[in-house]
Parts: C-alpha cells; structure tokens; sequence
C-alpha cells in the first residue's frame, strides 16, 4: 500500500520535476480565442454580395435563414527565448443557408461548409512589461472546408495564411489577449483568454 501511495505523490509530482529540470516553467501556453466570421468561407451557389444586376441574384435559388459562427481556435504557444515563441492553432467556423425556388417559394435545398484550419506559426514580442506586452506574429498552414450544397458534397484544402501586425496582451499567468489580424481565415480583431504553465 505504501508503493502504491508514493508511486502516486511521485507521478502527480513529475510534471512540476521535469519543467524544473529542463525548464518547461512558464514556457508553455494554452489559450482560447474568438473573432468574426471567417474571410475565406463562402456561401453556397451564388454570390451573396451579387448586384441586383446579376441575372443569378434574380432568378436564381434564394438564399434564407443565413447563419455563420464566429470564428473559434485554440492555440498552444512555446516560448524559445524571453520575446520569441512558437504556436500552433487550430481554428473552426461554420456557414449555412437554406434554398428556396424564387418563383414557388418552396424549399429546395441546404447549404452548410464547416472550415477547420491548422496553422503553426511565431510570435515575437517587442514590449514586454510585468502585466502588459505588445507582439507581432505570423503563422501559415492549411484549412480545410467541408460540407455541403443541396446535393453535392464540398470538400477543398486552401492556403491558410494569417498576420498579426500588432496584438496586446494583459496578464501574467492567466492573461488576455487582443490581436489584429490580417488574413484569409480571420480578417480583423481577435479576442482571447489564456493561461501560461
């Protein structure tokens, strides 16, 4: 019994040992982010934004009940030296609509693409205060959209390139952040909260 006891104490202790040995200590982050509806996800069929000059916006499918989520990633960071760190993200959003006969007013179809992105990434931090830090950062890799349109199936891998021009964070062990981005997965300002081991 005592064996098992201190095999126990000795394994709930060894994350705490090794980050002390190979100083693992406040090297690595975990956090959670939201931000806007995705730039690189599309609606189904014919463009959303078509003119009122486009025969298709006219006479083709209507589009009703549009949705879309905002864009959700969590991302893990290590940091390598005291203002450069390596991350990797994965991102999720979604978007949907359903289809309707313009002339009959009848349902016809769904439309719904999910877009799931992997983005491995660095982040160099240029000002750094006890509770404050301002960063720059960019990340590249790949998203994958899927789903459907009425009857046929959506499958596409895209480029996923993402650049931070300027971001802030506030905190120190658990922290927020808020970044802006320029990219094809999210486009604008992005919000998140975090937490540093």
């Amino acid at each position: 019994m005592r064996k098992v006891i201190l095999l126990t104490v000795l394994l709930a202790m060894l994350p705490s040992m090794l980050r002390a040995q190979q100083g693992w200590k406040d090297k690595l982050e975990l956090s959670a982010n939201i931000s806007g509806e995705s730039f690189d996800i599309e609606f189904g069929d014919y463009d959303y934004y078509a003119g009122s000059a486009d025969l298709a916006s006219i006479y083709g499918p209507q589009k009703r009940n549009i949705s879309y989520t905002p864009v959700f990633s969590v991302m893990g960071e290590y940091k390598l030296k005291n203002r450069l760190s390596l991350g990797l993200e994965l991102a999720y959003s979604h978007i949907g609509n359903d289809y309707y006969d313009p002339f009959t007013d009848e349902f016809t179809s769904v439309f719904s693409q999910h877009m799931l992105a992997f983005m491995p990434g660095v982040k160099y931090r240029y000002l750094i205060r006890k509770y404050f830090a301002l960063h720059s950062g960019v990340s590249g890799g790949a998203a994958l959209h899927f789903g459907k349109d009425g009857t046929e199936n959506i499958f596409d891998v895209k480029p996923a390139i993402q650049v931070i021009p300027i971001g802030m964070r506030v905190g120190n062990n658990i922290y927020a952040t808020l970044d802006y981005y320029l990219g094809n997965v999210v486009l604008g300002v992005r919000f998140g909260i975090g937490y540093r081991f």
